[in-house]
């Protein structure tokens, strides 16, 4: 998305470093804009003015650096693209190189739900079970802003977040074709999910120990091998 200025983002971050560089991406145009956050090594701020003579031009994408990583979004970005409901862009740079900028959008169109690669907040194990509610039924399941290794810092996304997403818990022998699934690794909260497929295949993404990994892709697999680390299974009420 947006290949055409990849190369000038990659530039204009090096050249920011080490603070965030910021930019708005319009019809014809890749601009870069001043960043008024109070601490722009940590974040960004685009000021009003600014935002609002880019939704006069037409704006289509947001863009920020994040110096030092991590490559994939914060919560406050995932936030962000919400809120403003355009793609969001992100190019890492350590000050000497630039990796390729990526971009998202919680409810653009999904990629295929088997063999993508891992990135935190973009295409991890929430974001699959988000699409695949999307593609295979028609449900649109909460956006759920997050940081990555939100299961250390206090935070409990599966189990607070269940209901509010239109599931009830329902008993292992009860567990049928379309049932999500929460499972427990390394951690002290349900930090894993999935969906139950049927023919005892279970359709999941493995958290990687990287925030961004895109060998480890989403697949489909046996449910036996996962069983010991389920802490519980639920049905969206629009499958009743």
């Amino acid at each position: 998305m947006f290949q055409q200025h990849h190369a000038q983002l990659q530039a204009e971050a090096i050249a920011a470093y080490p603070n965030e560089a910021c930019w708005v991406i319009t019809p014809g145009e890749c601009r870069q804009v001043r960043n008024i956050a109070d601490d722009p090594r940590r974040h960004f701020r685009i000021d009003k003015r600014t935002m609002a003579a880019a939704h006069k031009r037409g704006l289509l994408a947001i863009v920020h650096s994040h110096p030092d990583g991590p490559d994939c979004p914060s919560e406050a970005d995932m936030r962000g693209q919400l809120h403003t409901a355009v793609p969001w862009g992100i190019v890492s740079t350590d000050g000497e190189r630039a990796l390729e900028p990526f971009f998202w959008d919680a409810n653009g169109e999904p990629p295929p739900l088997l063999g993508r690669g891992f990135r935190h907040g973009v295409t991890d194990c929430y974001a699959l079970i988000r699409d695949y509610y999307r593609l295979e039924h028609g449900i649109v399941l909460p956006e759920f802003p997050r940081d990555w290794e939100w299961w250390h810092q206090g935070q409990d996304l599966y189990r607070e977040g269940f209901a509010r997403a239109g599931f009830r818990q329902v008993s292992a022998s009860e567990a049928r074709a379309g049932d999500m699934w929460f499972s427990q690794i390394r951690s002290p909260v349900p930090n894993h999910g999935g969906v139950l497929v049927g023919n005892g295949l279970a359709l999941h993404h493995k958290t990687a120990r990287l925030a961004t990994d895109p060998t480890r892709l989403s697949a489909r697999e046996p449910i036996g091998r996962w069983l010991p680390y389920v802490t519980g299974w639920y049905r969206h009420e629009a499958l009743e």
